[in-house]
C-alpha cells in the first residue's frame, strides 16, 4: 500500500474510538503499518497499543500519540482544506503526524520507537502498560494539539481525591441539633481552598498557581431530613516545584482516597529536545516557535511519574477546539507538522547520538 498521510488520517478519524473502545482503531493503525512495507518490528500489545520500532541505538527517542477520544461521535468531513470529526484536534492528527514522521526517520542513528496508545482520555492504561513492559526512553515527544508553531514544554500535575463526610441525621426542621454531613463537607472545601490561597502567594502566572476544584459531589436521600453522608471529588492541578505527595499532606488532613495522581513536568527551553523543536519549526515554517505551558495533563505526565527525562508535546490543531463539536484541522497544517517532527527529531539525533 502507498503511504498516504491524508487518507490514513481521514480513515482513522472515521473509526470512532472513545476510551476503552479502541480495538478497531488499533487494528486500523496496525494494518496500515504492516501494509506500507519494509517495517518488520510492529506489534499490538495487551492494552491494544500499537508499537513500531524504527531503529536501535542511543539515545532512545519515543514518539507517542493516543488513539482514543472523548465520547461523542461526529460526522467526518474533508472539504479539501480542512478535516472535521472527533479526534481531528485531540489527538488523532498529532498521532498520524508522529507516525508518518517516524516512517521517514529509520536512518537517524537513534533508537526510535513510535507508539499509538490507548486510554489517554481516561486512566492512561495504555501508557502505563507500555512503561510496565520496561520501555525507558531518553527523550519523548507526545502528540497533542499545540498549534503548528508552538511546542509544549510544561504540563501541570493532577491530584484527584475523593473525600467522604458523615454526621448524625435528624429532621430538617431542627438545625440546632448539630452540623450535617453537608456542613462538614462545605467546611472541608473552604479549608482546602484557604490553604491553596496561602500556597499561591507570590505566584507569577496562572500556570504557577495551584487550583482545587470540586468536580463532583453528592449528599442526602430525603427532602425532610439532613444528609448523613456527603461525598465529593476534588481535582487539584499544580505546577512543577511541588509533588503530589507534598500537596496531599498539606491539603487533605481528613480521611480520603486518591483516585488519580500525575506529577507535573517541565523541560527547559535550553534543553536539547526543546532546541531541536526550535530548529525544526524554524526550518519548516520560517518563524521562531513559541514555548507554551499547559494547564492540563497528558500521557507525558504518566511517563514523568516513572522517569525524569526531557519531554515535550507537539501537534497541529487549536487546543480550544479539543473535546468540542467543532474539532477540525487544516490539511496543510497537518502535513507541515509531519515535516516539523521529522526535522526536529533528526536534528536531535544528530546532536546526541
Amino acid at each position: 500500500m502507498e503511504i498516504d498521510p491524508v487518507k490514513f488520517l481521514i480513515g482513522l478519524i472515521k473509526v470512532y474510538s472513545p476510551s476503552t473502545k479502541e480495538k478497531a482503531a488499533s487494528d486500523y493503525i496496525l494494518d496500515y503499518l504492516r501494509s506500507v512495507g519494509g517495517y518488520q518490528n510492529i506489534r499490538q500489545d495487551s492494552s491494544n497499543n500499537v508499537i513500531m520500532r524504527m531503529s536501535t541505538g542511543k539515545p532512545e527517542v519515543f514518539l507517542v500519540g493516543h488513539m482514543d477520544t472523548v465520547p461523542g461521535e461526529l460526522p467526518v468531513v474533508n472539504d479539501g482544506k480542512s478535516i472535521y470529526g472527533r479526534g481531528a484536534v485531540d489527538a488523532k492528527t498529532s498521532l498520524a503526524a508522529l507516525l508518518h514522521a517516524a516512517l521517514k526517520l529509520a536512518d537517524t542513528g537513534c533508537g526510535l520507537v513510535f507508539a499509538a496508545v490507548t486510554d489517554e482520555e481516561r486512566a492512561s492504561e495504555g501508557m502505563n502498560g507500555l512503561l510496565k513492559e520496561g520501555a525507558r526512553p531518553d527523550f519523548a515527544v507526545f502528540g497533542e494539539p499545540t498549534g503548528l508553531s508552538s511546542v509544549a514544554i510544561s504540563y501541570k500535575g493532577r491530584l484527584l481525591t475523593r473525600l467522604e463526610y458523615s454526621a448524625p441525621s435528624y429532621h430538617s426542621s431542627s438545625p440546632w441539633l448539630g452540623k450535617t454531613a453537608f456542613d462538614l463537607m462545605w467546611e472541608g472545601v473552604e479549608r482546602i481552598k484557604g490553604e491553596v490561597r496561602s500556597l499561591n502567594e507570590g505566584a507569577k502566572s496562572n500556570f504557577d498557581t495551584i487550583t482545587a476544584q470540586v468536580v463532583k459531589c453528592s449528599c442526602g436521600d430525603s427532602l425532610n431530613k439532613t444528609p448523613a453522608t456527603a461525598t465529593l471529588y476534588m481535582d487539584v492541578r499544580f505546577p512543577p516545584g511541588i509533588s503530589s505527595q507534598e500537596l496531599e499532606e498539606k491539603l487533605f488532613t481528613a480521611e480520603h482516597d486518591v483516585e488519580d495522581r500525575l506529577e507535573p513536568f517541565s523541560t527547559a527551553p535550553s534543553s536539547k529536545l526543546s532546541r531541536s523543536f526550535y530548529h525544526g519549526i524554524f526550518k519548516v515554517l520560517g518563524r521562531k516557535p513559541n514555548y507554551v505551558k499547559k494547564m492540563g495533563t497528558c500521557d507525558g505526565n504518566v511517563l514523568r511519574s516513572y522517569y525524569d527525562i526531557p519531554i515535550v508535546a507537539y501537534g497541529a490543531g487549536d487546543s480550544k477546539l479539543s473535546h468540542t463539536e467543532l474539532e477540525r484541522v487544516t490539511v496543510d497544517d497537518y502535513l507541515k507538522s509531519i515535516e516539523v517532527i521529522k526535522e526536529s527529531v533528526r536534528f536531535l539525533c544528530q546532536r546526541t547520538s
